[in-house]
């Protein structure tokens, strides 16, 4: 029998004609605050309300584990984020769930989004997209770590802002959502996995797969939460200078509490502004609040401590370099 299927490794997938509109990717480990910037960033003007990139982001690592080409991995992020904005645009695959942060009830003006699902535009959609030229937001989890799959992708268009937050309220998170167990044995979540001794194992704990196996939750966590750093941390301080200029990391910490000086800084990386509807967006994020009073940091170190009964050895000393790495990090981006 013949087959039309042609050699892979002749055959390179393209996306030469994709939408030419700026693609802003809210990137951190989750819980790291990028809902809430998200919000606030669909406040400024031309900003299309956050879409998740769930299952976009396993692309970059289906990649890495060598299960797709680069050139594979690199189209599909192109078609996927192309695909979301005209979705955005046209009102299909809404989400008016209220409680998520891409909900239309967390952007400034969720009846925009109504039309859009009800009403036939007038004008045609790529007229639209290159008169009013709007700003794809794209929420992602860990992906600065493949920075250059995304700018190989997007290029000159790529925006990447970078939430960074402190690692025991992240582990905090974390543990309050199950994180240290549902992973491959939880069917409602979406995880991508691999198969290790019979077990389904979540992708950031490929290299100690048996650790993760034997080990209990909070320790899971620890390592899951380090091993996203690391690969993150170290990305960053191995990208050009010139193309650092693309990424702005906001420590969450520090942003809830001085939100203004950030809120210039992202209207010059973006080149866009704040809107009228912005002031309201804050106050219903709690922008700005009291967060580092003497109470919140003892409570902090409480919790440090009881995490720490339940770690190995080694364990509590990623915990620790974690700490001492991200208060290095978030001191250097404070604005």
């Amino acid at each position: 029998m013949t087959s039309n299927i042609t050699d892979s490794n002749t055959t390179n997938v393209s996306r030469e004609f994709g939408l030419d509109t700026m693609c802003l990717v809210i990137d951190g480990i989750a819980w790291s605050g990028k809902g809430m910037i998200g919000s606030i960033l669909g406040s400024f003007a031309g900003v299309e309300i956050m879409k998740e990139g769930a299952f976009t982001q396993f692309f970059s690592v289906l990649h890495n584990l060598g299960k797709i080409t680069r050139d594979a991995a690199v189209v599909l992020m192109k078609t996927e984020a192309d695909s979301l904005l005209v979705d955005s645009l046209i009102g299909r695959n809404t989400n008016f769930r209220v409680k998520d942060s891409s909900s239309v009830w967390h952007n400034p003006n969720p009846w925009r989004y109504f039309r859009r699902v009800l009403l036939e535009d007038k004008i045609p959609l790529q007229d639209r997209i290159k008169n009013h030229r709007p700003i794809f937001q794209w929420q992602t989890h860990g992906q600065l770590a493949n920075f250059e799959l995304y700018y190989e992708a997007f290029g000159e268009r790529l925006r990447m802002v970078e939430m960074i937050r402190h690692p025991v309220d992240l582990i905090g998170k974390w543990m309050r959502r199950g994180y240290g167990e549902l992973f491959g044995v939880n069917p409602l979540h979406m995880t991508l996995c691999v198969r290790y001794h019979e077990h389904d194992v979540p992708y950031l704990a490929v290299g100690w797969e048996d650790i993760y196996l034997s080990t209990n939750p909070a320790e899971r966590v620890v390592r899951m939460i380090g091993s996203q750093w690391d690969h993150s941390y170290n990305t960053y301080k191995s990208i050009p200078k010139m193309l650092k200029e693309q990424i702005l990391i906001v420590p969450f910490e520090d942003f809830v509490q001085h939100p203004k000086p950030y809120l210039s800084s992202l209207e010059q990386f973006i080149k866009s502004c704040r809107t009228r509807h912005t002031s309201r967006i804050l106050r219903r994020a709690n922008c700005p609040r009291i967060l580092h009073g003497r109470q919140s940091l003892d409570a902090r170190e409480s919790r440090k401590k009881s995490l720490e009964l339940q770690l190995s050895k080694e364990a509590r000393y990623i915990l620790n370099r974690l700490i001492d790495e991200y208060e290095t990090v978030s001191t250097k981006f404070v604005l």
